[in-house]
């Protein structure tokens, strides 16, 4: 007998909960707090909260930014910056990625406030496999087990966003049902003829992004 839709649903919810491991690695970092004051630590980062800890085996506070400012993770000479920005006028400030900084700055967040699935599974988490253990296959019928086996957790949601010093907010490259990078990339240089024509030419890819930015800062405000 097939299950119902509204048992299978309450099941592989269960499921998740279950299964999920946790595989944030908890990294050297510096946490940057609103008063000037900065820390050195062990941290990681929760949707859009930051445990952190000043020794190892300290047991992590919970931060956001109420107090915090940005936090930069430190791994083996590689830096990884992350800040917190408001990115409109109606949402409170989210954590994103620098990715190059400069009169435009490139920032990169991860997972999607309208998806089901980034709202379960932490996006700064390993997303689990689909793998049911030993345990929980017992409780299940084998054609449940095959249809759960079957499914597929999606990697989290990635946007881009740029903003200038003069911005109050900073501008989505790619939100929407429809990417229209070139178009709102357009919009944010348009007083960079180069990047312009370049972008109306498709000389430029999505992947170029980060090239373009720093094309900007680097080029196009030195003419």
């Amino acid at each position: 007998m097939l299950p119902s839709m509204k048992q299978l649903y309450k099941l592989i919810i269960i499921l998740f909960l279950i299964c999920l491991k946790s595989h944030s690695q908890k990294q050297e970092a510096i946490i940057y707090f609103k008063d000037g004051d900065s820390l050195e630590g062990f941290a990681y980062l929760k949707f859009n909260k930051i445990k952190f800890k000043v020794a190892p085996e300290d047991k992590p506070d919970t931060w956001d930014e109420e107090f915090v400012k940005k936090i930069k993770f430190l791994d083996l000479g590689f830096t990884r910056t992350f800040e917190y920005v408001k990115l409109n006028s109606l949402d409170k400030p989210k954590l994103v990625e620098i990715i190059t900084q400069g009169e435009a700055t490139l920032y990169k967040k991860l997972g999607s406030d309208f998806s089901l699935t980034d709202m379960i599974y932490n996006p700064y988490d390993d997303r689990p496999d689909n793998s049911l253990s030993p345990a929980v296959k017992t409780q299940l019928g084998s054609q449940t087990q095959q249809q759960l086996s079957s499914s597929n957790i999606s990697e989290p949601s990635t946007f881009y966003y740029i903003k200038k010093i003069k911005d109050k907010y900073p501008t989505c490259l790619n939100c929407g049902v429809v990417n229209s990078w070139r178009k709102n990339t357009s919009k944010v240089f348009a007083d960079c003829d180069f990047i312009v024509k370049k972008l109306k030419g498709d000389k430029w890819i999505f992947d170029d992004i980060k090239e373009i930015v720093e094309f900007y800062n680097d080029i196009c405000l030195g003419e």
